[in-house]
């Protein structure tokens, strides 16, 4: 069925803090190594809150938000094989083109040509999408929708960081922010094997879920003035590796300063704004290494999945509100003002 163009109800953006939009799209043509994905669920992501309150542009407007799906095959190209009719998928939203130097050598996320569903290409606040085969993946049978959308930031992010950190066992580790890629940041560090893990946020709740999940401490922010004292008191003088995965210029600083001489800073949030930093004695004298983790790596993903296969990811209590297409303009506002304490926030097409 090469060739052919659907519809679908969309969630479209047009501009900055004005609400989404929800009518009829044409996707584009199926290709013979394409497929088209019924979307049964997609997350809602701070990385759409970037665009929808004016901190990034998407590369045009009107454009359909979401980079979190799964669905179910529902036609696909006469050259695809990995998949059939039928099957249960997520959808990696990072397209790369398999060609570039940093593809042909395992390192898509900084691939020279990829699109990003969401960003410069549709996305999947949608009833349906058409991607290329090579970014579906079978979901596990014990992952529900909801879950299996989710995992395709959230969880991807959350594993390469750990992965390029070289997070192993007897490592300390801090974890600055407890959203949904923040408590699976700390889930990884755990299943790596940290045997010390703080968790650091200023929402009790968070902090109670991480504590579920692994945290062998936490610490509110609210009660510390300086948690980065706290935490080199916690640590006997600072922590192996730290996580920031807020994006702000004070939780990057300390992420930072919590880190003991020769450690990491591992900068996972998304921070627009300058910040001001001393080299000489805040990452020469320390020598402390910082790194900034891109999104994720196609190979990394069958990992992921053998780990929930297995059921040693655990993805209760992390989907906290799942809410019909049409109660976008609701969830973005759910996640944006952290009404009801939010974990992640789904949409149900």
């Amino acid at each position: 069925m090469s060739g052919r163009s659907r519809e679908a109800k969309a969630a479209r953006f047009y501009k900055a803090n004005t609400p989404m939009k929800l009518e009829s799209v044409q996707l584009r043509a199926m290709g013979d190594d394409d497929v088209y994905v019924e979307v049964k669920a997609a997350g809602i992501c701070h990385s759409e809150l970037h665009s929808i309150r004016g901190r990034t542009s998407p590369a045009f407007s009107p454009i359909t938000m979401g980079h979190e799906a799964s669905g179910i095959i529902a036609e696909k190209g006469r050259n695809v094989k990995n998949v059939e009719i039928g099957d249960r998928v997520g959808i990696d939203y990072i397209l790369s083109c398999g060609k570039c130097r940093y593809c042909i050598a395992g390192k898509d996320n900084l691939c020279d040509n990829f699109t990003v569903m969401s960003f410069n290409i549709d996305g999947s606040w949608a009833t349906g999408a058409v991607v290329p085969a090579r970014h579906v993946h079978k979901l596990p049978k014990n992952l529900g929708f909801p879950e299996g959308a989710i995992m395709n930031c959230s969880v991807f992010t959350a594993y390469h960081a750990n992965k390029l950190a070289e997070t192993s066992a007897g490592d300390s580790v801090a974890v600055y922010g407890l959203g949904g890629v923040g408590i699976s940041v700390l889930q990884w560090t755990k299943l790596f094997g940290a045997n010390e893990i703080i968790a650091i946020d200023a929402e009790e709740g968070k902090l109670q879920l991480a504590k579920e999940k692994g945290a062998t401490l936490a610490i509110n922010a609210k009660d510390f003035p300086d948690p980065v004292k706290k935490v080199k008191e916690l640590s006997d003088g600072g922590v192996d590796i730290a996580f920031e995965v807020i994006g702000r210029v004070d939780t990057t600083r300390r992420t930072i300063e919590c880190v003991r001489k020769g450690g990491k800073a591992v900068l996972v949030g998304m921070c627009f704004e300058n910040w001001p930093m001393n080299t000489v004695n805040d990452l020469q004298v320390p020598e402390v290494k910082v790194m900034s983790p891109q999104d994720h790596l196609m190979s990394e993903i069958p990992q992921v999945l053998k780990f929930i296969e297995t059921g040693r990811y655990d993805f209760k209590n992390v989907v906290t509100h799942r809410l019909p297409l049409e109660d976008v303009n609701k969830g973005i506002e759910i996640l944006d003002k952290r009404i009801g304490n939010p974990g992640r926030v789904v949409l149900e097409p």
